[in-house]
C-alpha cells in the first residue's frame, strides 16, 4: 500500500509570512503531529545552517511548528548534533549554539528551547543495536536517543556525496554522534599530522584500543591494531588527526540509512517527517555559503515515511527542473541506493500517494 505523502506548493516569490501561513495549514490538513503525546519529550531534529549559510529553514517557519507542538507538549525543543570536521561552527556544542542563536533558533524567537545532542565535543551517544549489513550496534548522539518523540525537519538540496540530503540523511547524519558520523563517512585507519599535535596525550587516554602511544612527544597509531572507531578524531582538538573521506558512495549511503534505521528503531517508529522544498541548493547546509537555487521553490512536504518524502521530493524537483537537477549538480552521484536500502530495511516505501493540501 503507498505511503501519504502531504503537499502544498510554494513560489520562489513568496513571502516569508506567506510560507509561514501555508505551513500552518500544511500541519493541520495533515494531522502530522497526531503521534505526539502529552507531555512527550519531543525533539525538532532540524540543521541550523552553518555560520554564513543562508539556505537553511528560516527561523521564522520553525516557531509555527513549535508553537503546534507546544498545544501538546511542554517539553518540545529543537536539536541538532556536532557535526565531525573541525573548521566548522558546529563542532562543539558552544560554538554550535552561538551559530544557531545568530540564525534566529533561541527560546525568544521560536519558543522553545535549544539543545545540541551528544555533549559538548559530541561523544556522548547510545549504541543501538541493528544487526545490519555493515553495523552490529550504532551510535546515536544521547539526547536523540533519549527523546519519546521527533519530528525530523528537513531542508531538502543536494550533496556532493550523497547526491540528495533528505529526510533520510537528517536521520542517519544528523542523530549519529561524532563517533557515529566518522563511522559512516571512514573505512581508513586515521592518521597524525604532528605539525598539530602537542602531545597532550587525550587521544591516547581515550582510544579504546589502546593502539595509540607518545613517541618524541607526538601522537602515534599502531595501524596494524586501530579498530577505525574515530574517538581519537572526535577527542583531538589541535586537528591533529585527519579524516579520511574515502568511502565508496553506495557504502557510505548504506551505512547511513543503517543509522537512520537505528533512530527509527530507537524511538519506536515515533517520528513524523516534514521537507522544505525552498531554496534547494547543488550542497547541503553545512557549507558557509550562500549558494543559488538550483532549481525554483516547490512547497512543503509532512509524511510518516521517510522513503516517500525523500522519493515525492525528488519527483517533484525533478518535474519542476525538467531533468534530474540533483545528479546534475553533483555528477558521479546518485541518490537511488540510499532510497532503495531503506525500503530493503523497511522503513519506508518507494511507492506514495500525493495528496494536495490546498486553501479549499
Amino acid at each position: 500500500m503507498p505511503s501519504k505523502v502531504y503537499y502544498i506548493e510554494t513560489k520562489t516569490s513568496d513571502t516569508v509570512d506567506a510560507v509561514a501561513e501555508k505551513f500552518r495549514l500544511l500541519i493541520d490538513k495533515s494531522g502530522i503531529l497526531k503521534f505526539i503525546k502529552k507531555d512527550d519529550f519531543t525533539g525538532i531534529k532540524m540543521h541550523f545552517g552553518e555560520e554564513g549559510n543562508t539556505g537553511h529553514v528560516r527561523y521564522e517557519w520553525v516557531k509555527e511548528l513549535s508553537g503546534r507542538l507546544s498545544t501538546i507538549t511542554k517539553n518540545a525543543f529543537v536539536v541538532d548534533s556536532n557535526v565531525l570536521y573541525k573548521n566548522s561552527k558546529r563542532a562543539n556544542s558552544i560554538d554550535h549554539i552561538k551559530t544557531a542563536s545568530d540564525h534566529g533558533f533561541d527560546l525568544a524567537r521560536i519558543g522553545v528551547p535549544l539543545i545540541i545532542a551528544g555533549g559538548i565535543f559530541g561523544r556522548n551517544y547510545a549504541d543501538v543495536e541493528i544487526k545490519k549489513r555493515h553495523f552490529a550496534k550504532v551510535k546515536i548522539a544521547s539526547d536523540i536517543a533519549e527523546c519519546d518523540s521527533l519530528v525530523a525537519l528537513t531542508h531538502f538540496t543536494g550533496h556532493m556525496m550523497t547526491c540528495v540530503g533528505g529526510a533520510i540523511k537528517n536521520l542517519g547524519m544528523g542523530c549519529a554522534s561524532r563517533r557515529g558520523k566518522y563511522e559512516q563517512h571512514s573505512g581508513v585507519v586515521p592518521e597524525v599530522n604532528i605539525k598539530f599535535c602537542i602531545g597532550c596525550g587525550l587521544c591516547v587516554k581515550e582510544c579504546p584500543a589502546s593502539c595509540i602511544k607518545l613517541v618524541g612527544g607526538h601522537a602515534r597509531i599502531a595501524k596494524e591494531s586501530c579498530i577505525g572507531c574515530g574517538e581519537c578524531v572526535v577527542t583531538c582538538r589541535t586537528k591533529a588527526i585527519d579524516i579520511k573521506w574515502s568511502e565508496k558512495l553506495d557504502n557510505l549511503q548504506e551505512k547511513m540509512v543503517e543509522y537512520a534505521y537505528g533512530a527509527v528503531s530507537v524511538l519506536k517508529g515515533r517520528i513524523g517527517y516534514i521537507s522544505f522544498l525552498i531554496k534547494v541548493t547543488k550542497d547541503c547546509d553545512c557549507l558557509a555559503k550562500d549558494e543559488p537555487r538550483i532549481v525554483e521553490d516547490a512547497g512543503i512536504l509532512a509524511s510518516l515515511d521517510p522513503v516517500s518524502i525523500d522519493k515525492a521530493a525528488i519527483d517533484i524537483l525533478t518535474a519542476r527542473g525538467k531533468t534530474d537537477v540533483f545528479k546534475k549538480s553533483n555528477p558521479g552521484t546518485s541518490w537511488l541506493r540510499q532510497l532503495e536500502y531503506a525500503q530493503e530495511l523497511g522503513m519506508g516505501s518507494l511507492d506514495y500517494k500525493l495528496e494536495n493540501v490546498g486553501n479549499d
